[in-house]
């Protein structure tokens, strides 16, 4: 379905929640957006991809509420994944297919009873009509039957708007009409109370009274629509959903059905906005319902400036489950999950514009007050509880997590929670705060390994005279703090112009990169190893003594001769070792230590060249 946090989805849901748990049945909602205001950023491919999510023929029944759609893109898409399970008991709703059961409603007997009113009863002869999209099935036939019904009237029809089904819609509607130079008609028939309230809207703003100066009219009996006295009409959406589930079920123990529509009665409800009286006790009971859902918004808004703040602090994968489950608990959830890719914190994330990976990441798990371990699991599972024992059968809501036109998981909700004006105020909060978690842990990655680049020589993989100022420093003052023996060892690779002159320069850079193999003995010994520049190379680090120290310049001798045995060359590389190793004084530096290791360097060069 689409648009779960709307009452029909919510009636419709509750519906079959309540039957399914008689018969000890699981129900998993696949949900996305869909009927998001006009004016609202979003990503129909990431809200479609939830629906990609499950493997249908993993499921017993499926139950598709195709009228939901307003995407055309989306309800062939569902039309397709349910045409690939071709027997599998499958009941859709306001959509006709040959492998399905359909449940409909009795939309045209309705509508005729309202038009009927509306003509003869008020004696309205003009009117201006606002559909769902053009392309939608249901939409049509309401339309169609109105249109009907002005015909055989002899009523006239001065506007035609498609209203998407969405308030905004409505306003646009209404906007037009105002500035139609023909004047507003008798009467404005909605295709649905959103946008009807939308018509509304728009003309109290500008000063057009409803119903003194024209009559709108919707459709679906919303609650809020019934109790500020809209007339409209009511689908018993509740008993739908009980009658979905109970289709299954005699069709899952072999009753298959031969009948393939079941048609639904809805009945008309009349209000002040074509007219009529309204029941003032029901807008009473109205007021005391909205007050206590002004109040469920502003205490959610206040979790989730909260939860907002605490997301945009975390570092990483572990902190970021903890602020989500920690959110969890101050929400009130009995279920409450979060999915991701499983590199999603990875700088090397790769994330789809719509399909999901074969594994994803339990980011968060929180279950009857209790917070589950972060784990790994094949995504076919759709969430791991669900193939755990369990003593009572669960209702769970699945709705996408995406940012722009990045698909990187899905969160799941307990049923109270997944139909609660709450729903995708916290969705989209998730999707824009794990992006900029993803963000940062991407940008911390590379800023790390920028730094490590310019710390490092490239040809050696040694750090270079840059990494050498930042650390060899730090080594010396604990050296000296801690009254440790601190150690230079210097070395100058000998015939490096000999092998430049007679191989070329890149075997001369060849030459120094052996070296530096050479010199990673000395790392085993907690000695850090430094390509200074050119022929130049230096360790620094804590030994135990200076006998130490000239034990590890005789191993960097051997290390030098083995690599020339074992890995033979164009020549053999050679250097000239000195080592100084002392404990540091108070008014001792690392140039003192760093010259006197230079200094039996050179030694060690010239009693080369004289042997």
């Amino acid at each position: 379905m689409a648009g779960l946090d709307r009452e029909y989805q919510q009636d419709f849901t509750i519906g079959m929640a309540e039957e399914t748990a008689k018969h000890d049945i699981d129900l998993c909602i696949f949900n996305c957006q869909g009927q998001a205001e006009v004016d609202v950023i979003r990503n129909d491919e990431g809200e479609n991809a939830i629906f990609d999510l499950p493997d249908l023929n993993d499921f017993d029944g499926v139950v598709a509420l195709c009228y939901t759609m307003v995407s055309g893109v989306a309800l062939d898409h569902i039309k397709e994944l349910l045409e690939n399970i071709s027997g599998k008991p499958t009941v859709t709703i306001d959509a006709p297919m040959d492998t399905a059961v359909e449940i409909t409603f009795d939309d045209v007997t309705s509508v005729r009873a309202l038009m009927e009113h509306l003509i003869h009863h008020h004696g309205y002869r003009r009117f201006g009509i606002v559909t769902g999209p053009m392309g939608n099935e249901v939409a049509m036939g309401r339309y169609h039957t109105s249109l009907e019904m002005l015909v055989e009237n002899g009523c006239q029809l001065d506007y035609v708007f498609d209203g998407s089904w969405t308030r905004a819609g409505g306003r646009k509607a209404a906007k037009g009409m105002l500035a139609d130079p023909k004047g507003l008609p008798d009467v404005v028939v909605c295709g649905n109370d959103d946008m009807a309230f939308g018509v509304i809207e728009y003309f109290n703003d500008h000063g057009i009274r409803v119903p003194q100066d024209v009559c709108v009219t919707g459709f679906d009996a919303r609650q809020e629509a019934v109790s500020r006295g809209m007339t409209t009409i009511r689908r018993p959406s509740m008993e739908a959903g009980q009658e979905a589930v109970n289709v299954l079920v005699r069709w899952m123990e072999g009753d298959i059905p031969s009948d393939k529509v079941l048609t639904m009665p809805t009945q008309v409800s009349l209000g002040s906005t074509c007219g009529c009286e309204v029941d003032q006790h029901i807008a009473d009971e109205y007021l005391r319902r909205l007050s206590d859902e002004r109040r469920q918004i502003e205490r959610g808004l206040t979790r989730a400036s909260g939860f907002s703040s605490s997301l945009a602090g975390v570092s990483g994968q572990v902190e970021a489950g903890t602020v989500i489950n920690d959110f969890a608990a101050s929400w009130g959830v009995q279920d409450m999950y979060v999915c991701v890719a499983p590199d999603f914190l990875s700088p090397d994330a790769k994330l789809q514009e719509t399909n999901y990976p074969d594994n994803m990441l339990l980011l968060s798990s929180y279950h009857k007050g209790e917070a589950g371990e972060q784990v790994t699991f094949a995504t076919k599972e759709l969430v791991p509880i669900l193939s755990q024992e369990r003593e009572k059968p669960m209702v769970l809501a699945f709705s996408p997590l995406y940012y722009l036109d990045k698909t990187f998981g899905y969160a799941v909700f307990d049923l109270d929670h997944a139909t609660g004006v709450e729903l995708y105020s916290v969705l989209t909060l998730l999707g824009g705060a794990l992006m900029s978690l993803n963000l940062k842990c991407t940008v911390s990655a590379y800023a790390t390994a920028l730094e490590d680049i310019s710390v490092h020589d490239p040809l050696t993989g040694l750090y270079n005279r840059r990494g050498y100022n930042q650390l060899a420093p730090k080594i010396f003052k604990d050296a000296q703090a801690h009254q440790h023996c601190f150690a230079v060892i210097s070395c100058d690779m000998d015939g490096m112009k000999f092998i430049n002159d007679e191989y070329g320069h890149m075997a001369g850079d060849q030459a120094i990169t052996r070296m530096g193999q050479a010199m990673r003995v000395l790392e085993q010994d907690g000695m850090t190893c430094v390509h200074i520049s050119g022929d130049e190379f230096i360790s620094v680090g804590i030994v135990q003594s200076a006998a130490h120290a000239q034990q590890l310049g005789e191993a960097l001798r051997q290390s030098i001769a083995d690599l020339n045995r074992r890995d033979r060359w164009i020549c053999d590389i050679a250097a000239s070792i000195g080592t100084f190793a002392a404990v540091p004084r108070k008014d001792d530096n690392l140039d003192d230590f760093l010259i006197r290791a230079d200094g039996a360097m050179y030694r060690n060069k010239r009693s080369r060249r004289t042997n």
